[in-house]
């Protein structure tokens, strides 16, 4: 039973069928190391289920039975049969139970079911969903004890969205969650009771202190919150109050939040005009924004079923590790378990896969978690959602096997000279077996011993693990010695020392930056010691370097083929061998920039995790207000950006010490971990004037493999003082812009960290603007010089492999909408790359036509593309030759409707001049008419 999804036509059922496949295993879920899980119970049609405070767990049969599962077995008798009454077609039946917080004296349970009123009628038009009140007195509810609190409002023939969430909050008031019934106007309409969260005392009266109180009529005055499409479930973290409705949308799951240890307020969630976070959409009054968003339609989910916080209130020796204390679990119907910290929700946190379709996810007292598999019949259909015969319940527990116990320097620093790299030294977290725990991600740190007074160990000395290794690089060593070895901690697991190794009395070689090479334009030349209280002597006159030679303090200038030497000195060290690097000048074309030095003053964490700094200026990304850039950023610009809504953009990027960047003459680059991108917005508010206004900064932060890793926004003041981190849901402002035309409104949107990841996937290579075909082009550099960007990339030795200049102009080059010089299709083209390219491509996803520049346009399938959605155009196609009304691509670039623009996120202006571009090109693609006969 897929809860809130829409029904799937017949022609779809086989392919959906393969589609769920893929989550179904035949056996246990796949979880981390260190749990294991065990089958309590199967051959169940279930629903959802609740701990009781005595620690039973009462788990909720579809047909209308409330089972009893005690001191881990499924008694055979129903503690409730209510079949008589409960109409289970389809998404309908008994959806929830939930205990009174005075359950151990009074023994009330609620439940929500679907009454049938007429079950001879077969219309399915008599029924309503009920939320009523009965007595339990040990493994059995009391006769005739049921109490009827609130009839809902009367469902049509739809089977879908019903919703079925029952809490109570921490203000003791009872909490229940309505679907809209697929209706989606109901949910923005106060004179019903779908679509809502309600709120009611424990006899189903209607507190007087709800915010609709007075204003809305009967029951409804139990509303609390409106706008929502399909409140699966609801959860409640006790001690805060924080209550999560896990919600079914169209485009998105989301877990939207409210306060139940607060006074209440009105809320609004936005269905059905806002799906998942907010775009250029008005708010409606009590808005909310999602306390966490997934986007399903790109494969990460189907149908956000239910969740609960790790809060046990009795852990025992089987409760989960501390680290896991107030997580949110929450399971999605594609076949997985994850969890979110609700401080931190941009974070989510893998932990189960391979389910054959869970649907409820529970903590019990002692800390074990508890699943529902609902299994049953693959696909949407009203049969497949009516009915289950072989689900089955699940206990989780930790049994401590993948807990780190112990650490293991797996590879050893070796014997080097003074100041040189000891080699990249890795610690891993192991098992008491010695096998690496690949989920741990603790911090080691790395101290010297055996070293003399004074001695110290250079470089990185602290570092998280990743997938259970920590690796440090580079380290060094400024002082000669023998039986010199490392010692590596990490918090209760104790420490372990390397093997040992010797620095010789010799001094590192020098580092020549550039290198030798062929130049066509002067170069500047940095030579740096990799030891300190050095002196480096060098010498550009052919002769060798010794103690006479000029010593070197600052970068110099060769302006033709030179070749420099040099070696470093220190007193009662021997002198470091000598180095060289021959320089060939075919030219007087002067480099954008003269130098690149090592970043410094940037203060970013190497993981969300981490926390970042409340601040712009925090982060050291720039040295003042007018945005003077860190040491050792790098600024770039694309030859073909991403559209922004009319904002203006800059952006640069930053190396890691004298790491490189692996080379692609087409697709994407490697990035060495560690590497920050930064892209600023401003927007002109007024274009008389030509007034500016900041808006935003935006970071992009790799972690150790370069694959992945962290974004974050930061939001300018109106002063332009400083910018203040964006929370993970995001924000939205609504500007006031003056053009030629008058003043009108534009909505910006700030977007959450949790949002990077929509666009930013592995599959795109995570980085999506700098690449050969966006950066060849010419960048004005400060300093008034312009130059081609791979060239000056080059020329600063930011690439693992140096480039033949002369063959940059052969290397594929995006082009600007405006570019007069360039062609009408590979405008057109270099637009669609830059926009839409990140998800329109294999295994992106899932449509039908690949949006990248480097794909031929014969293989795109963009020219008489089939859509997955046509919009009722009849021949829709991605274009369609010709016509653009029937192109697709067209109509939703043009479209600032929810269910239709692209891109569909952050978009809230149309770029008109794209549009207009495209179309002339659709329109150029028409096929040509036959010559007639004279």
């Amino acid at each position: 039973m897929i809860r809130g999804t829409t029904p799937w036509p017949a022609s779809l059922r086989a392919a959906c069928f393969l589609l769920l496949q893929s989550a179904i295993s035949p056996g246990a879920a796949t979880l981390p190391a260190g749990f294991t899980e065990t089958r309590i119970a199967e051959g169940l049609n279930p629903t959802t289920m609740t701990f009781a405070p005595d620690g039973r767990l009462f788990l909720c049969e579809k047909q209308g039975l409330l089972r009893v599962i005690d001191g881990g077995k499924l008694l055979p008798e129903p503690v409730l049969d209510i079949r008589a009454k409960v109409d289970a077609w389809n998404e309908r039946g008994l959806l929830s139970v939930c205990f009174d917080p005075d359950f151990t004296r009074n023994g009330w349970i609620y439940v929500y079911y679907t009454h049938n009123r007429k079950p001879e009628d077969k219309a399915r038009t008599n029924s309503n969903n009920r939320v009523s009140r009965f007595t339990v007195k040990g493994n059995s509810v009391a006769a005739n004890s049921e109490v009827v609190l609130l009839e809902l409002s009367n469902l049509s023939k739809i089977g879908w969205h019903n919703g079925g969430g029952l809490a109570f909050g921490k203000d003791g008031k009872l909490y229940v969650s309505t679907g809209e019934n697929s209706v989606a106007p109901n949910a923005q309409d106060p004179g019903n009771l779908l679509g809502k969260l309600l709120r009611l005392n424990k006899d189903g009266s209607i507190p007087q202190d709800n915010p609709h109180y007075k204003e809305f009529k009967g029951e409804n005055r139990a509303i609390v919150a409106l706008g929502l499409r399909n409140p699966f479930s609801i959860a409640v973290q006790m001690a805060t109050g924080l209550l999560y409705l896990s919600e079914v949308g169209a485009n998105y799951e989301q877990l939207e939040a409210y306060d139940t240890g607060a006074a209440p307020v009105g809320t609004n969630y936005g269905w059905p005009d806002i799906d998942g976070p907010l775009r250029n959409q008005a708010k409606p009054e009590g808005y909310r924004a999602p306390a966490y968003p997934y986007d399903h339609g790109r494969g990460e989910g189907l149908a956000l079923c239910s969740g609960d916080f790790y809060n046990p209130n009795k852990p025992g020796t089987e409760a989960f590790p501390p680290e896991y204390i107030g997580r949110f679990f929450f399971s999605d119907y594609k076949g997985w378990i994850k969890a979110i910290d609700p401080a931190k929700p941009d974070t989510r946190h893998d932990f189960a896969t391979g389910i054959n379709r869970p649907i409820d996810v529970e903590i019990a007292p002692d800390g074990a978690l508890w699943y529902i598999e609902r299994a049953g019949i693959p696909g949407g259909s009203d049969e497949a959602n009516s009915a289950s015969t072989n689900g089955s319940l699940w206990r989780v527990v930790w049994s401590g096997g993948g807990k780190p116990a112990k650490l293991a320097i797996i590879q050893q620093p070796v014997s080097t000279d003074v100041g040189a790299p000891l080699g990249e030294v890795k610690v891993a977290l192991q098992d008491a077996t010695g096998k690496t725990i690949d989920t741990a991600n603790d911090t080691i740190t790395l101290t010297l011993e055996g070293a003399a007074p004074r001695t110290a160990l250079s470089g990185p000395r602290e570092v998280a693990a990743l997938k259970g290794v920590a690796t440090f690089s580079p380290l060094s060593i400024g002082r000669p010695g023998r039986g010199y070895s490392l010692r590596a901690s990490s918090g209760g697991l104790g420490s372990t020392s390397s093997s040992s190794f010797d620095i010789s009395d010799r001094l590192a070689a020098p580092l020549i930056t550039p290198p030798a090479g062929s130049f066509t334009g002067p170069v500047w030349v940095r030579i740096s010691s990799p030891a300190p209280g050095t002196t480096i002597r060098f010498t550009t006159d052919g002769k060798a370097p010794d103690a006479s030679s000029p010593a070197y303090t600052e970068p110099f200038e060769v302006t033709g083929d030179t070749t420099v030497q040099a070696i470093v000195q220190r007193e009662g060290l021997t002198d470091s061998a000598a180095v060289s690097a021959s320089m060939k000048i075919t030219g007087s074309t002067p480099y954008s920039l003269d130098l690149r030095p090592i970043a410094s003053g940037v203060k970013l964490p190497a993981s969300a995790a981490e926390g970042m700094p409340p601040t712009l200026s925090g982060t050291g990304i720039f040295r003042d207000k007018t945005l003077s850039p860190a040491v050792g950023m790098v600024p770039y610009s694309l030859n073909a950006p991403s559209w922004a809504d009319g904002a203006e953009t800059q952006r640069w990027v930053i190396l890691p010490g004298e790491a490189k960047i692996g080379f692609a003459p087409t697709g994407e680059y490697t990035w060495p971990g560690g590497t920050i991108f930064v892209q600023h917005f401003e927007i002109v508010t007024d274009k008389r004037s030509k007034t500016r206004r900041r808006l935003e900064t935006r970071l992009l932060v790799l972690d150790a493999t370069g694959s992945f890793g962290y974004g974050a926004s930061y939001r300018w003041r109106a002063d332009g003082s400083d910018a203040d981190l964006v929370d993970a849901a995001g924000a939205e402002e609504v500007l006031q812009i003056t053009d030629a035309a008058g003043v009108r409104k534009q909505s910006w949107t700030y977007p959450g960290s949790s949002l990077c990841y929509l666009c930013h996937t592995p599959n795109a290579g995570f980085v999506l603007g700098p690449k050969t075909r966006q950066l060849n082009g010419t960048h004005s550099y400060p300093g008034g010089r312009s130059d081609n960007q791979l060239r000056t990339w080059n020329y600063l030795q930011m690439f693992d492999r140096p480039l033949d200049e002369s063959a940059i102009a052969s290397y594929p080059r995006c082009s600007a909408i405006d570019d007069a010089e360039a062609s009408l299709e590979d405008r057109v083209r270099s637009y669609i790359d830059s926009n839409c390219a990140h998800c329109h491509r294999p295994n992106g996803t899932g449509a039908l036509w690949d949006a990248r520049f480097d794909t031929p346009l014969a293989s795109q399938g963009i020219l008489n593309g089939e859509v997955r959605n046509n919009f009722g155009v009849e021949n829709g196609k991605v274009v369609l030759p010709g016509d653009p009304t029937k192109s697709m691509l067209h109509r939703r670039m043009a479209s600032t409707s929810l269910a239709e623009q692209m891109p569909p996120m952050t978009r809230n202006v149309v770029d008109q001049a794209a549009l207009d571009l495209i179309a002339e090109w659709i329109r150029a693609q028409a096929p040509a008419k036959e010559e007639t006969d004279r």
